[in-house]
């Protein structure tokens, strides 16, 4: 019949051709097959064509559930068809140019047919030059449902069956080669070969760094993809000055354009003039949604994920990498990181003379408050000298309650204990939402603000004997009633430091002293004297000085049956260890 056909079509010299090369290529076998997709299985194939060319397209795919049906329509109705904004086909293809990174033909953004079971079909020609290419089939479902044990249900197995998810393919047919293993790795990464700086993200490792230096002021060209959304940021990268640390480009919504794919899939490409200097560049990934497992629809350049610089070649003798730690080991004096849930953690630090510290804290805050923060107390005054507060942080990316501060402060010669505390949810290995960029340093670490540090100024703190103690009762329990004695052989001025808890106006954790020979109380804790003691609001703490004559005396404290040291059923106080009463003689 074929031939028929073409006998037919003699009169007219150009249609035989034209018909020639479409048998030609009908009977040419595919260069690109990719059909029988799993669901959320990224297919791909790399190619080449030696010459310029007319290939072969057949594909079917489908628009998104969403797109269509009685949700859509009334947000249409409601705000504007402009204003909606389409999630990806359920069922996409494309073509990427490997050279310029750009994509030449999308079957969701072709002039498709509506095929079977609600399908979108393409077939034609697409011209293409001479280079290398990968071809993709997504097949992302944009919903799906489980049985309960969290396996996909026979439902959802029927669904794709609906939607004629067993339809769809993406075929090419041309005078082409197909690439396979170490060549085809080799062709799809180019782009990271030949970058001066690659930090691919990939997942394996979630926080990843890299020092360089330009000799001379130097046009840098960037590139980066990552997930985003308009506040926050999940996959992402980033540039400082290393020697400021300020950050001279970052890659945010706002300064980034759709990368295809899922609407969290960004990406930013540009140019860059940067002065002299040393500089350090970062790409932080979550724990999902990269190039080895996507969650949604991918982007359209999905080996790209990630942050890339290059310099031009006139430039590459200005150009030098370094290692890089942003918070160095050799630096690091004291350190409270990995925090988990529900922690109090502690240790103590003496600094032999005067010196510059730098703080580099993560934890977690909103609306105005920390929950997950550390601090820095004064061991023998039991007085903060710092606290990480939620008006003095920055993003630490991932979710917006993830906080940062790195910062530098002067510390006296003396003892301190540096504390940490987090609440009951979102911590190291255990997050309830995004991780931070720099999930390891999750706590508080101490650091010398200038260089490797010299160790004899920093050494461990080893607590002794208060000599000007009186009487101490701490790190009280629950449902508990300690007392002990004191004396005093003349008047004395005597410090109370007391930490306790509230109960509406009233005090239900507290301390008093009482005369030992009549039992009169002649000191009270209450709750118009105390202030706010960190952490719950009915975490109470009092801290002033009594004159007392000379006798003999009854320290008390009393707990209720819940809230105490080691048992706390809120967030604990900025001091928990100190949970109690202790007299001091005022010198």
């Amino acid at each position: 019949m074929l031939h028929a056909l073409v006998r037919t079509a003699r009169v007219s010299g150009s249609f035989t051709a034209l018909l020639l090369c479409a048998t030609s290529a009908l009977a040419q076998s595919p260069i690109v097959d990719l059909r029988n997709p799993n669901p959320r299985e990224l297919q791909s194939t790399v190619f080449t064509v030696a010459s310029a060319q007319d290939v072969r397209v057949d594909a079917a795919g489908a628009e998104s559930d969403n797109n269509n049906g009685t949700f859509s329509w009334l947000a249409t109705m409601w705000n504007g068809r402009e204003s909606i904004r389409k999630d990806p086909w359920m069922g996409n293809a494309w073509i990427l140019d490997l050279g310029s990174r750009k994509v030449v033909w999308e079957l969701s953004a072709a002039a498709t047919e509506r095929g079977r079971r609600g399908t979108r079909t393409f077939t034609g020609t697409v011209r293409l030059p001479a280079g290398t290419y990968e071809a993709f089939y997504a097949p992302f479902p944009t919903v799906s449902w489980s049985e309960g044990d969290g396996s996909t249900g026979q439902r959802f197995v029927n669904w794709l069956r609906d939607v004629g998810f067993e339809d769809f393919h993406l075929t090419i047919r041309g005078e082409g080669q197909r690439l396979a293993g170490a060549e085809a790795d080799r062709a799809r990464r180019q782009f990271e070969t030949g970058a001066t700086v690659a930090l691919r993200g990939d997942g394996a490792q979630r926080f990843q760094q890299q020092g360089f230096t330009l000799d001379r002021p130097t046009a840098v060209d960037i590139y980066a993809q990552g997930e985003l959304r308009e506040d926050a940021e999940f996959d992402s990268g980033w540039i400082i000055n290393a020697d400021t640390g300020r950050t001279v480009w970052s890659l945010t919504w706002r300064d980034s354009s759709p990368a295809g794919g899922a609407s969290k899939n960004r990406a930013a490409h540009e140019s860059v003039t940067l002065p002299a200097g040393r500089y350090a560049a970062f790409y932080a990934t979550d724990d999902s949604h990269d190039v080895t497992a996507w969650n949604s629809a991918p982007p359209t350049d999905p080996h790209a994920w990630g942050l890339y610089i290059r310099v031009p070649e006139n430039a590459r003798g200005a150009f030098k990498t370094f290692a890089y730690e942003h918070v160095p080991a050799a630096s690091t004096l004291v350190a409270l990181t990995k925090i988990g849930d529900r922690a109090f953690t502690s240790r103590g630090f003496t600094v032999t003379r005067p010196m510059d510290v730098r703080i580099y804290a993560l934890g977690e805050g909103s609306n105005g408050r920390m929950v997950d923060y550390g601090w820095i107390t004064d061991a023998a005054t039991r007085r903060k000298v710092w606290e990480m507060r939620y008006d003095d942080t920055d993003s630490a990316g991932g979710d917006p309650k993830n906080r940062l501060v790195d910062r530098t402060i002067r510390l006296e010669k003396g003892d301190y204990i540096l504390q940490y505390v987090s609440d009951d949810s979102h911590s190291y290995d255990d997050w309830n939402a995004s991780a931070p960029r720099d999930a390891q340093h999750w706590g508080i670490t101490l650091l010398a603000a200038h260089g490797a540090p010299d160790r004899s100024a920093v050494t461990e703190y080893v607590a002794k004997p208060d000599a000007s103690v009186l009487a101490q009762l701490v790190r009280v329990r629950d449902d508990e009633n300690p007392r002990t004695r004191f004396v005093l052989d003349r008047e004395t001025r005597v410090r109370v430091y007391a930490l306790g808890e509230a109960s509406g106006r009233d005090l239900a954790d507290y301390g008093w002293i009482e005369d030992a020979k009549t039992g009169r109380t002649v000191w009270e804790m209450s709750y118009r004297d105390t202030d706010p003691a960190g952490g719950a609001a009915k975490n109470r703490k009092f801290d002033g000085t009594v004159t007392l004559p000379a006798g003999e005396y009854t320290l008390r404290f009393e707990t209720d049956g819940s809230h105490a040291f080691g048992s706390w059923n809120a967030n604990p106080p900025d001091d928990p260890e100190m949970w109690g009463i202790t007299l001091y003689r005022v010198r």
